[in-house]
């Protein structure tokens, strides 16, 4: 009885998980290859509604390379599955200028895009350009113009934090550019803080708030509409997710937005009123 309760309330907030990947990301943990049939398993094992992959070899290897090997991979599976594509802001990166990306983008069905610019540690765990304005002013123009959101992800060692005068650059320079923070990051609540407080496009992913209630703490300080739920599997599981926003002492409602609603509403995804 009580694990059917559990599977009630995980269905009704509808959990859409915002950082899942294809492939397997370069680290000894992470097991066998994370193909369409394991990492669709695994999340309907866990009731996740629906999630936005991306491929890990567009992280790892190449931008143009990952995101045609992620959309072959997923194939039919809509709107199970809501691609993102990983870009390096650079016209000669990825081959084309940014309103053509874009366009392309567009006709495939592509809501979301992702940014690794940098990594203090394995340089495998991310592609190394300048996060300046004067490189990704013209591609962030456009996805601000867009109303494409970017997910910035700098890769950081275990005790390393991201470049907080950048993302604050970012965010102030381009306001109407929704922005989430996708690093694994700790003790650095007072920072997230002050920083969604300054900066409104901005969001927060849960995969980083990994210190005992600090979810709970974070939406008492700026709201549940700043966060974002997300694994990060196959690195992380998605039961932590779940569990994390499941048996938050938050409301149903607050839930729901964290859950999933946050991200389909900066995607532009229908949003269903669900309740409990």
């Amino acid at each position: 009885m009580v694990e059917q309760n559990f599977t009630e309330k995980i269905s009704a907030l509808e959990f859409l998980d915002f950082a899942v990947s294809f492939g397997r990301p370069p680290v000894p943990f992470t097991g066998v290859w994370m193909d369409k049939e394991r990492l669709l398993k695994e999340l309907r094992r866990n009731h996740i509604a629906q999630s936005a992959p991306y491929h890990v070899l567009a992280k790892a290897y190449e931008a143009n390379y990952g995101n045609n090997l992620l959309m072959e991979e997923i194939g039919d599976d809509r709107p199970e599955m809501i691609p993102t594509w990983v870009v390096v802001p650079s016209e000669e990166a990825m081959g084309c200028s940014p309103k053509a990306y874009v366009d392309q983008m567009e006709k495939e069905g592509i809501k979301a895009v992702r940014l690794f610019p940098s990594s203090t540690g394995n340089p495998a765990k991310a592609t190394r350009y300048a996060f300046t304005k004067w490189f990704y002013g013209d591609y962030f123009e456009e996805f601000q113009r867009r109303h494409i959101p970017i997910t910035v992800e700098f890769s950081p060692n275990r005790r390393d934090e991201p470049d907080w005068p950048k993302l604050y650059e970012v965010a102030k320079d381009f306001p109407k550019l929704d922005i989430i923070l996708a690093d694994g990051f700790q003790r650095t609540a007072w920072t997230l803080i002050k920083l969604l407080r300054e900066c409104q496009n901005l969001y927060v992913q849960t995969s980083g708030l990994d210190v005992h209630r600090e979810l709970e703490y974070m939406v008492n300080q700026v709201g549940a509409q700043r966060f974002i739920a997300g694994s990060k599997f196959p690195v992380s599981t998605i039961g932590t997710m779940v569990g994390q926003v499941t048996f938050a002492n938050l409301s149903f409602e607050e839930k729901k937005l964290i859950a999933g609603d946050n991200a389909r509403r900066i995607m532009g995804l229908p949003i269903k009123g669900g309740n409990l």
